[in-house]
């Protein structure tokens, strides 16, 4: 396959993670131009990684030699960014979200079909390693039909050691919206789409005092909402109880499980590509007890010694580092080359947006969302990356 010339808008700190995979891992990309509102961020990112070009945003979408864009402004800037690269025809993969409404995401979706183009978004992680093995463990009945599944993501939110915590405080953050994402996709991407979400939220604190040391002390306003317990049930009946909040201090809840009619399967971080995916087989604890009067059983059932049947599983490939960002590019590059659709594609992400603006809609409302939206689940990986590449 050749190579896909990529120009990469947005030279901040998730930059440096992208340019070392794309530079390096990625045999298929090519970095020809780097950007930003300030260009000698730019020419640093350039030379530091030997990219030819340093310029200004509209000079990049200008080039004829750039490809598809990698946009990785701030989220307030994702649309604008989206929509001009668009129009001069460019394919788009855009970091996590794509827009903070629904609206804004149904106007830069049209356009993309309008042009012919292809436009992504974050979150990829789900096209590690980590995830990709829980699909093929999923779909091979190794927890035989899914019933359920449990997310948790809590803790006491950014302040506590955050230099510049402030955002995530702010429209379009919140636990939800900031790490919602990984979460939800990594969700759709296992079970396919979902049909209704039930939630309770609420904003704890009006305001929230820095501790980390480069602000300690200084206090902040808190826009939105920061603990939210919701309820979702997914097309195929799977109900899934989800907790995201930045208002606990600590918690032993399990941060990512499914529960299967024959089993549980522990899913690895969905904010990584790698981790280890652990399997419990049901039919392990039935025998373990077999024998034992009532009073034993019980108290194996319930003792710390069953968490010995849960198995590592071997990962599908061995590309499994922990920060892989860049392989939705890699896959959307693929797409522009053999012109099969990408797994970023636009159904999966209008719906994934659509489902984490619902929680707030729900909470609001104090009613069940109906979601409007589907989409397929994306395609799996057969056999994952090999010499830096993707099948």
């Amino acid at each position: 396959m050749r190579k896909v010339k990529v120009g990469i808008i947005g030279c901040g700190v998730i930059c440096q993670t992208y340019m070392r995979n794309l530079t390096t891992l990625f045999e298929n990309l090519e970095v020809v131009a780097v950007a930003d509102m300030f260009l000698e961020k730019a020419q640093e990112v350039a030379g530091q990684f030997n990219v030819p070009k340093a310029c200004t945003v509209d000079e990049l979408l200008a080039d004829p030699e750039v490809e598809l864009v990698a946009n990785l402004t701030i989220p307030k800037a994702h649309k604008e960014i989206n929509m001009k690269a668009l129009e001069a025809g460019k394919h788009v993969y855009c970091e996590k979200p794509l827009a903070m409404t629904l609206e804004d995401a149904k106007e830069q979706i049209e356009l993309a079909k309008e042009k012919n183009l292809l436009l992504g978004c974050a979150p990829d992680t789900f096209l590690g390693a980590g995830l990709q093995t829980c699909r093929k463990v999923i779909e091979e009945g190794w927890i035989g039909k899914p019933l359920g599944a449990t997310v948790n993501l809590v803790g006491h939110g950014h302040e506590t050691w955050h230099p510049a915590p402030e955002f995530y405080y702010k429209e379009g953050a919140g636990p939800m919206l900031d790490m919602g994402p990984y979460y939800i996709t990594a969700l759709v991407s296992l079970l396919g789409p979902i049909d209704k979400i039930y939630c309770l939220a609420k904003k704890s604190f009006d305001k929230r005092v820095i501790t980390s040391k480069a602000q300690r002390g200084k206090e902040i306003d808190v826009d939105v909402m920061t603990h939210y317990a919701g309820i979702m049930e997914f097309k195929n009946g799977v109900v899934v109880n989800i907790n995201m909040s930045f208002d606990v201090w600590l918690s032993n809840l399990p941060q990512f499980e499914i529960f299967g009619s024959e089993g549980t399967l522990v899913v690895p971080d969905p904010n990584m590509f790698g981790g280890p995916v652990k399997l419990l087989r049901g039919n392990s604890m039935v025998d373990s007890v077999e024998g034992m009067d009532v009073g034993e059983a019980v108290e194996k059932i319930h003792s710390q010694e069953m968490y010995e049947f849960f198995k590592e599983v071997p990962l599908l490939y061995n590309k499994s580092e922990d920060n892989m960002r860049g392989l939705g590019l890699l896959d959307m590059a693929y797409s522009i080359v053999s012109g099969r659709s990408h797994r970023t594609n636009t159904d999966l992400v209008y719906h994934v947006t659509e489902a984490l603006l619902s929680f707030d809609v729900a909470a609001k409302t104090g009613k069940v969302y109906k979601m409007k939206s589907t989409c397929r689940q994306p395609k799996p990986i057969p056999t994952g990356l090999k010499n830096g590449t993707l099948d």
